[in-house]
C-alpha cells in the first residue's frame, strides 16, 4: 500500500474541512461550497479500500474539527477552552454524517439481495439510481444542520447554505425551505460528481464511453434555481411597499467582563451625539433641498430611532401591567422627545419589581431580562430576550448545582452572576410609521441565527424584523461579518426587510431580498468605516421598505419541513437496509 492510498482519504478531509473556511467572513469565497462536498464524499466513497465504521467516524470528525476550529477562532476571544469544546461538539455532526454517508447512503457500498449489479443497469437507472443516493446524504446533511441548530438550545451557525450569502439568486429558495434546506443544493451536486467521476473513471479503463444522466439533470437543476432565484428577486422588489425612515446609531464600544472601554453614561452620550449628528444631517439635507429647487420637494425625515442592545439603564417591571422608568433612562427619552424623536427603540435590561410604599424595588432573587424596550410617545412595548446565549445568560443546572457557575468563573475570570430570566409568547409589537401601523418581529443578539425564534412572530403583511445586538465581545474579528452572514436569511425565510442597530458590527437595512442595497436608489445601506469594515461610530439614515402584500411564506408557516423530511426519509431508508440485510444474512 502506497503513502499516497494510504493517507489521501485523511487529505481529502482536511482540504473539505478548509474549503468550507474559505465560504465565510473573512474569506468570502463562497464557490468552495460546491467543491467541499466533493472532497469529503470521495474519500467516503472509496471502492479500493472500505473504510470500517470508526475510521468513516473519524474522516468526518477530523473534517469538521479542521472547519469549526478555523472557522470559530473568534469565539476564542471570550470563551477561552471553551471555544474549542464546543467545536468538538459541533464536528460530532461532520462524524455522523461520514457515517451514515459511508454506510447506509453509499451508493458503492456491496448490498445483499440487490437484483442487479450498479453496472449492469442502464444509463437512465443509473442515473436515476444516482439522483437518488445524492438525494439521501443532502437530506441528512441538511437534516444534522438542523438538528445542531436546535438540540441543546441550538448553534445553527455557518451551515453550508449560509455560504449562499453573498450569492443571493441562489439564496431566494430560503422561503421555501429555510437556510438549513438550502445546504441541500451543494451536497447533492458533490455526491452526483462523485458518483458520475467514478463511472467516468472506470468506463474510460474499458475504453469506452457512457452518457451521464444524473450529472446533465442536476447542472440543469441548478441553472433553473438560479433563474428562478433572480425572477424572484425582481417580483419581490416590484411589490407594493411604504418607506418608513429610520435612523440607526453605533457607538463602536469594544467589550470586555474585565476593563469595559466606556462607562454605562459615556456609552449613552455617544449614542446621544450621534443620534443629534444623524438629526441634524436629516435637516441639512432637507434644507439643501428646498434651496435647490423652487418647486415643491419630498423631505426627508426620521420616523424610528434606535439604538443597540443593553445600552439604557434597567427598567423596573411590577405586575406586568406597568413598567416604572429609572432616573437616567426617562431623561434620556425626554431628551429625544424634544429633538422631535416619535419612536425610540433601544435595549436594556429589565428586572422584576414588587411596590412598596408606593414605589418599585427590585425583587429578592428576582429575575433579570435583556429587553428590547420602544418608546412611543406615552406608550411602552418590550419584547423579552427568549433564546439565550449558553455560559453568556444562562448555564444549565447552574441554580441546582455550584459546580457550572465555579467552572464558569475558572474559564472567565469573574463570578457567575446568575441565570438571566427568559422570555415567553409569540407576540411581538406595533409602532408607528409607514403611514400606519407596523408590527415589530423581535430579535436581540444572536436571535437573529435562530431561524425558529423570529419564525413564530411572523403573522401580518405589514412587518419588520428588528435586531438589536452588541458584537463588541470579539474585537475586530470576522465573528460580526459571520454573524450578519448568518442572520440575513431571516429577511428571506420571511420575505420581511431587517433592520439592526449593533454597538459594534453590521448595523444597516436589510431588504427582503437578503441585500443591504436599497433596489430604489442603488444605495448601500450599512454603517461601514473607511475600510469597509462595520467597527465605525456614527448614524445610518435609512429607508425600509415595508411590505403592503405577500403574506406569509411557506417557510413561515411550516418551518424547517424539508430538512426534517430528509432525516426521516434517511431513517426509513436505514431501517429498510437493515431489515434487508438481516433477512439475507439468514438465507445464507
Amino acid at each position: 500500500m502506497t503513502f499516497l492510498t494510504r493517507f489521501w482519504p485523511w487529505l481529502s478531509c482536511i482540504l473539505a474541512g478548509l474549503a468550507m473556511v474559505l465560504c465565510f467572513p473573512p474569506f468570502q469565497l463562497s464557490d468552495f461550497v460546491w467543491v467541499a462536498p466533493v472532497l469529503l464524499l470521495a474519500p467516503l466513497w472509496s471502492e479500493r479500500r472500505p473504510s470500517r465504521k470508526r475510521q468513516l467516524l473519524a474522516l468526518g470528525f477530523l473534517s469538521g474539527m479542521v472547519f469549526w476550529s478555523l472557522n470559530l477562532k473568534w469565539i476564542a476571544t471570550v470563551a477561552g477552552a471553551g471555544y474549542l469544546v464546543l467545536c468538538v461538539y459541533l464536528s460530532v455532526y461532520f462524524a455522523l454524517f461520514s457515517l451514515f454517508a459511508g454506510t447506509v447512503g453509499n451508493p458503492f457500498a456491496r448490498r445483499a439481495g440487490s437484483p442487479n449489479k450498479p453496472d449492469e443497469l442502464s444509463p437512465a437507472a443509473k442515473a436515476l439510481r444516482s439522483l437518488g443516493f445524492a438525494a439521501l446524504n443532502a437530506g441528512v446533511w441538511s437534516g444534522l444542520e438542523w438538528l445542531r441548530g436546535w438540540l441543546f438550545t441550538g448553534f445553527g451557525w455557518n451551515g453550508l447554505g449560509v455560504a449562499f450569502h453573498n450569492k443571493l439568486p441562489m439564496a431566494q429558495g430560503a422561503e421555501l425551505v429555510g437556510v438549513y434546506g438550502l445546504s441541500f443544493l451543494p451536497v447533492f451536486l458533490g455526491a452526483v460528481l462523485v458518483q458520475a467521476g467514478k463511472r467516468v473513471w472506470r468506463t474510460a479503463k474499458e475504453g469506452r464511453t457512457e452518457r451521464h444522466w444524473d450529472f446533465l439533470v442536476t447542472v440543469v437543476s441548478l441553472a433553473i434555481i438560479f433563474v428562478l432565484g433572480m425572477l424572484r428577486i425582481g417580483s419581490i422588489n416590484k411589490a407594493e411597499t411604504s418607506p418608513l425612515q429610520v435612523l440607526l446609531v453605533q457607538a463602536d464600544v469594544p467589550q470586555s467582563a474585565f476593563n469595559p472601554a466606556m462607562t454605562p453614561d459615556e456609552i449613552i452620550e455617544a449614542l446621544e451625539e450621534e443620534t443629534v449628528a444623524g438629526l441634524a444631517a436629516v435637516e441639512k439635507l432637507n434644507e439643501e433641498r428646498i434651496a435647490q429647487v423652487e418647486q415643491e420637494v419630498e423631505l426627508e425625515s426620521v420616523d424610528w430611532v434606535i439604538w443597540p442592545e443593553v445600552v439604557l439603564y434597567p427598567i423596573l417591571t411590577a405586575n406586568d401591567e406597568r413598567s416604572w422608568l429609572t432616573i437616567p433612562t426617562e431623561e434620556v427619552v425626554t431628551r429625544l422627545n424634544a429633538l422631535g424623536v416619535r419612536t425610540f427603540i433601544a435595549g436594556l435590561n429589565e428586572w422584576d419589581a414588587e411596590v412598596r410604599d408606593g414605589q418599585p424595588v427590585p425583587i429578592e432573587g428576582g429575575k433579570q431580562y435583556n429587553t428590547m424596550a420602544a418608546f412611543e410617545g406615552d406608550e411602552f412595548s418590550s419584547y423579552r430576550k427568549q433564546h439565550l446565549v449558553i455560559y453568556g445568560e444562562f448555564i444549565p443546572f447552574s441554580e441546582s448545582s455550584p459546580i457550572p457557575g465555579k467552572i464558569y468563573e475558572l474559564v472567565a475570570g469573574i463570578a457567575w452572576p446568575g441565570n438571566m430570566g427568559r422570555g415567553v409568547g409569540a407576540e411581538g409589537f406595533e409602532l408607528g410609521g409607514a403611514g400606519g401601523d407596523v408590527a415589530v418581529i423581535p430579535s436581540i443578539c444572536f436571535e437573529d441565527t435562530v431561524p425558529r425564534v423570529t419564525r413564530k412572530f411572523s403573522k401580518e403583511t405589514r412587518e419588520v424584523i428588528v435586531n438589536i445586538t452588541n458584537d463588541g465581545w470579539f474585537g475586530t474579528s470576522e465573528g460580526s461579518a459571520q454573524h450578519f452572514a448568518n442572520a440575513l436569511f431571516r429577511s428571506i425565510e420571511l420575505r420581511r426587510p431587517m433592520m439592526r442597530s449593533a454597538n459594534r458590527g453590521v448595523t444597516g437595512v436589510v431588504s427582503a431580498t437578503g441585500s443591504l442595497v436599497d433596489y430604489q436608489t442603488g444605495r448601500v445601506q450599512a454603517l461601514f468605516d473607511d475600510e469597509g469594515k462595520p467597527f465605525a461610530r456614527g448614524s445610518l439614515h435609512a429607508t425600509v421598505r415595508v411590505p403592503e402584500e405577500g403574506g406569509r411564506t411557506i417557510y413561515a408557516r411550516f418551518g424547517d419541513w424539508f430538512p426534517a423530511l430528509g432525516l426521516m426519509v434517511a431513517a426509513g431508508w436505514s431501517a429498510w437496509f437493515f431489515l434487508r440485510e438481516r433477512r439475507s444474512s439468514r438465507h445464507r
